[in-house]
């Protein structure tokens, strides 16, 4: 078989094409921690020591659709950096939790 992804994707139908692209913005968060880790020339199993995890879990969280919030908070804290978490209403209200208050965010 020769058809590249883009031509497969074209032919599948709207609803195996919506729950694609719903996976793929779910991966967000995951692919975001990938960025973030090579941004700061981290390898995988650096931040697999420092979190207390495997290197195998940490490229689960990088590529997964649904991690743990206490494993981004490990993986986080192996990177020197915490969580905050905002939560939004359908009403326009906005929460922040800030899971590691103790960390100082440092300004650019």
């Amino acid at each position: 078989m020769d058809a590249d992804w883009k031509t497969l994707r074209d032919e599948l139908p709207k609803g195996v094409l919506d729950r694609l692209d719903e996976r793929r913005l779910r991966r967000k968060l995951g692919a975001e921690l990938a960025s973030l880790r090579k941004e700061l020339s981290l390898t995988q199993q650096t931040v697999a020591a420092g979190a207390s995890m495997t290197q195998n879990t940490v490229s689960k969280i990088e590529g997964s659709d649904d991690v743990l919030l206490s494993s981004i908070t490990r993986y986080m804290h192996s990177l020197g950096g915490g969580v905050e978490v905002i939560l939004k209403t359908s009403d326009g209200k906005i929460r922040r939790v800030d899971l590691d208050p103790d960390i100082q965010i440092k300004s650019a």
